[in-house]
């Protein structure tokens, strides 16, 4: 970014260039459209090539749209969604999006095996250990949502991890014990009412509706590296999905 008036030189993945490049139009900073290539990459100081790379992102997000001969559009109508149901975020930046303040709380860690609905989600036989990890992410410290992930024994690669590493958001956990990231989720989302565990958890009345989603975590070489289950209580967050056409 420029600092003093020079160019400092940036090194920024593909996935943090389009970061930087939403939180900047989302700032005001970009109106209708975004500067040309050649400008925008002197800019960041990165390559072209890193660029379009981040663009396509935001172009595959619905953020942008590139037009030959007219250059890079924004859409003001989705990069004004406050929560996007469709997009992979932490919970706590989703919530604060949403207006309120919000923190995350690790409530349960347990090494689950001979689980088949688990087992069957992450594709691994049987006997194989899971780590089971439960956290409720609060706003204006209510609970609003809780989360249980569950990532396979036969992907972690460094067990040096504590209560503080796992209290983080699980992106973190995947990439610093696990050495991988996610690329893709596949979720079923359904309607379903609180049962008594998550009436407690929650602090909702039993049957009261809620949002679940059953989610299954792929890295970018379309290996299952998570299974998650969300439960979110209703009338809190605004859920809006983008549809494209193919």
């Amino acid at each position: 970014m420029q600092e003093g008036g020079t160019l400092k030189p940036c090194h920024h993945s593909v996935k943090s260039i389009g970061g930087v490049l939403l939180e900047d139009i989302r700032k005001g900073r970009y109106r209708g459209k975004l500067p040309p290539e050649t400008e925008l990459a002197a800019e960041l100081g990165i390559s072209r090539t890193q660029l379009r790379d981040g663009l396509a992102i935001l172009e595959q997000s619905g953020f942008i749209t590139r037009r030959r001969g007219i250059g890079t559009v924004i859409n003001h109508h989705v990069v004004d969604v406050v929560t996007r149901l469709d997009l992979e975020e932490e919970f706590t930046a989703m919530v604060r999006g949403a207006g309120f303040a919000s923190e995350m709380l690790l409530t349960s860690v347990e090494v689950r095996t001979n689980d088949p609905l688990i087992a069957s989600k992450l594709d691994v036989p049987l006997s194989t250990p899971v780590l089971s990890m439960g956290r409720v992410v609060t706003a204006d410290g209510h609970p609003v949502i809780y989360s249980m992930d569950h990532v396979s024994f036969s992907i972690i690669k460094n067990f040096t991890y504590t209560p503080e590493d796992l209290a983080l958001p699980v992106f973190h956990f995947l990439d610093r014990f696990c050495s991988t990231s996610v690329a893709m989720d596949l979720t079923e989302v359904k309607p379903i009412l609180a049962d008594e565990t998550l009436s407690k958890i929650l602090v909702v009345e039993p049957g009261a509706p809620m949002l679940y989603l059953d989610e299954i975590a792929y890295n970018i070489d379309n290996e299952i590296i998570m299974y998650c289950q969300e439960y979110y209580v209703d009338n809190v967050l605004r859920h809006t999905v983008m549809r494209k056409k193919i």
